[in-house]
């Protein structure tokens, strides 16, 4: 267990995001986190600090496997910050047909599907494309990988994908097929971790069961992504950063319980997510 990550390691490396954050405006509150890290490192091997907070690195298959069960579950910070902002997009296009890329679940396809759209929906991974098949019978499923979509050229009014694109190295080919499939005109809705959550070591973790597992984020700055878009064809209509907030915070009550106001001080105001509104240019 000693080269096992533990829960006092990752509340040490909050506290000290807190005191960078706070070292020229609020000196009272440096001096309060550089006691409370004292306190944390004096106790490391002892609970709750030692109790093991460590996961697995998987494939992005073997991950969302294991995960698809319970990932529909409540408490997953970066739906909770994306989600509305993104329906509330979706609802306001026309009805035509649209794609759900990278669809998990289908919670996009199901939203989709309810505004009256004719959707498809594809995923890389079985197991969360039954769960989506339950939840939208009416729509079609399809696995495969979004850097090669079974979608003619121009074959969908619109487009969106969700919290996928950071578990690629390269945004190249996966927007490249995203705006291929998309008619001219038609609008691309994407959302992502946001990069200066990745920066700070953001993963896709589930840890709901002792087969706790990860798939890596890559961080993609804002260059990176208007450099792609503008390479596929797509041009950016608005970009949505939704900050941290007390929503958010909840699905981490454990933190709140063990070291009151940490997260608070480590992440409100933050990015959490970034969410882009695209249109394939004409």
């Amino acid at each position: 267990m000693s080269d096992c990550s533990r829960l006092g390691d990752f509340i040490l490396g909050l506290q000290g995001v807190a005191i960078l954050r706070h070292h020229w405006i609020d000196p009272a509150a440096v001096r309060a986190w550089t006691r409370s890290i004292a306190e944390v490192a004096a106790r490391i091997d002892e609970e709750p600090w030692s109790e093991p907070w460590h996961a697995e690195e998987r494939t992005v298959q073997a991950q969302y496997a294991a995960w698809a069960a319970g990932y529909d579950a409540p408490g997953n910070p970066m739906v909770m910050a994306e989600e509305p902002i993104v329906h509330s997009l979706l609802a306001s296009y026309p009805v035509g047909m649209a794609l759900d890329a990278a669809c998990g679940t289908g919670r996009h396809a199901a939203y989709l599907s309810s505004l009256g759209h004719q959707v498809i929906g594809i995923d890389c991974t079985s197991e969360m494309l039954d769960v989506a098949k339950a939840k939208t019978p009416a729509s079609c499923f399809e696995t495969a990988d979004l850097r090669a979509l079974p979608l003619p050229d121009n074959a969908v009014d619109l487009a969106v994908c969700s919290l996928a694109l950071t578990h690629f190295t390269h945004l190249g080919q996966p927007l490249a097929e995203l705006a291929r499939v998309v008619r001219p005109g038609g609008r691309v809705v994407l959302s992502d971790v946001h990069p200066f959550m990745v920066m700070l070591g953001s993963q896709a973790v589930d840890m709901e069961d002792d087969t706790s597992g990860f798939t890596r984020n890559y961080i993609h700055l804002h260059s990176e992504y208007l450099a792609a878009f503008r390479t596929a064809g797509l041009d950016v209509v608005q970009c949505v950063e939704p900050l941290w907030s007390d929503e958010e915070q909840t699905a981490f009550a454990d933190i709140g319980r063990h070291v009151p106001g940490l997260l608070d001080a480590a992440v409100r105001g933050l990015p959490i997510v970034i969410i882009w509104e695209l249109v394939k240019r004409v």
